[in-house]
């Protein structure tokens, strides 16, 4: 089973209600329509519809409608509400729901929610030839003295979690969670259309992509530079935005000229943030003008990531011995053989080699020299440090 929420919105809920009732077009084929569940004190309306008038339907709406009215009427506020809920809860094909087992689902979907018996719902269940879902339209205004709303925080997580409970009550198969796939919802037309054309949606295929390249990166502990080079292998190419202080702050994909945004594509995993929190794609604020440049490369030929290398000049000091340790790396992190180097030299010497600062990187005594050009230090180290590192 999947649970899917729709965006929330204001004003009339006469879209959603004449939706899920069929009085609108759907992206898909709808062989059956049945009342699940419902505490309105409108009828239900599909005898009515059946009969050629929307009368029911109507009055279902002014129904819901009437709640905004009476709770604006009554408290004082210009803070803006989106009452309007509205949630899909859809099975495998193949796999069915008695209305009754539908009915206990929805109720306990709904509960899991933060919904009780003041908030007004109708729930109306869709057959798709083997395709069985229902659609669930609630008001989140409850008909209490204070008009309370039902709030969203956290609402997806437990959507998964009361979902996941439901599919145990009635031995459906397990739908993966969201956090370990990178699927996305297809419409029925949007399926229809890449069966006809023998091809992918761009969104599915950017996503596919995409993942793949993530997977890549961070099976060899890759960098946000290595994430570039792998996209671009697969022809996707990304653009960041940039705040104030010149640091990313969103992040759009390219693929055959179309651009969609990290947010648009996957908001869970592919957003700037996303990549570097929950992805673990290292990024170091300090080299955004080198990944700029990588980001606008259009060439394949990855041999150029050599000009990439750099020598670290790791500076140690124990008592008056200062101690240089040069280091060939493309990127901040010291390899565990490095480490054990480190190690050694701790027991040998018996000084204190440990790293402090963030990501691995020393906090204090540190200087980088690019082949090719000359040293540069900060003037208050330049006296400090006085050697000429040469690389080897």
């Amino acid at each position: 089973m999947i649970g899917k929420i729709f965006p929330k919105s204001s004003g009339s809920f006469k879209k959603r209600i004449r939706y899920i009732f069929g009085c609108t077009k759907h992206d898909h084929e709808i062989s059956q329509i049945l009342t699940i569940d419902s505490n309105c004190i409108a009828n239900d309306p599909l005898p009515s519809l059946l009969a050629g008038s929307e009368d029911d339907v109507l009055e279902m709406i002014r129904e819901f409608d009437s709640v905004e009215t009476l709770r604006r009427m009554t408290i004082d506020s210009d803070k803006p509400i989106k009452p309007v809920f509205h949630a899909m809860l859809s099975l495998r094909p193949g796999e069915s729901l008695t209305p009754a087992q539908w009915r206990t689902s929805v109720r306990k979907y709904m509960t899991d929610l933060g919904f009780d018996e003041k908030n007004q719902y109708v729930t109306v269940m869709h057959q798709d030839k083997d395709h069985q879902h229902v659609h669930i339209v609630a008001n989140r205004i409850r008909l209490n003295d204070e008009f309370s709303m039902v709030k969203d925080s956290n609402e997806r997580s437990t959507s998964l979690d009361s979902v996941s409970e439901i599919e145990d009550m009635f031995w459906l198969k397990k739908a993966p969670s969201p956090k370990e796939t990178w699927g996305v919802a297809i419409t029925h037309a949007q399926l229809q259309a890449s069966i006809r054309d023998d091809d992918l949606p761009l969104k599915h295929k950017m996503i596919a992509k995409i993942a793949g390249a993530i997977e890549h990166t961070k099976a060899i502990h890759g960098d946000m530079f290595d994430l570039v080079a792998a996209l671009r292998k697969q022809n996707v190419y990304i653009h960041l935005t940039l705040n104030d202080d010149g640091q990313p702050k969103g992040i759009s994909y390219e693929l055959d000229s179309k651009h969609i945004s990290g947010r648009q594509l996957k908001r869970s995993r592919l957003t700037w943030n996303k990549l570097i929190t929950q992805e673990g794609i290292s990024y170091d604020p300090e080299t955004i003008h080198e990944l700029q440049i990588e980001i606008a490369r259009r060439d394949q030929d990855e041999h150029q990531r050599s000009e990439r290398l750099r020598y670290f000049y790791l500076l140690f000091q124990g008592g008056a011995r200062r101690i240089p340790i040069k280091v060939k790396s493309a990127n901040w992190r010291l390899d565990r053989d490095t480490r054990l180097i480190l190690e050694a030299l701790e027991a040998l010497l018996g000084i204190d080699l440990t790293f402090k600062g963030a990501n691995n990187r020393p906090s204090k005594y540190y200087v980088e020299y690019i082949p090719g050009q000359p040293l540069v230090l900060p003037a208050r180290k330049q006296q400090e440090y006085e050697f000429d590192p040469q690389p080897a």
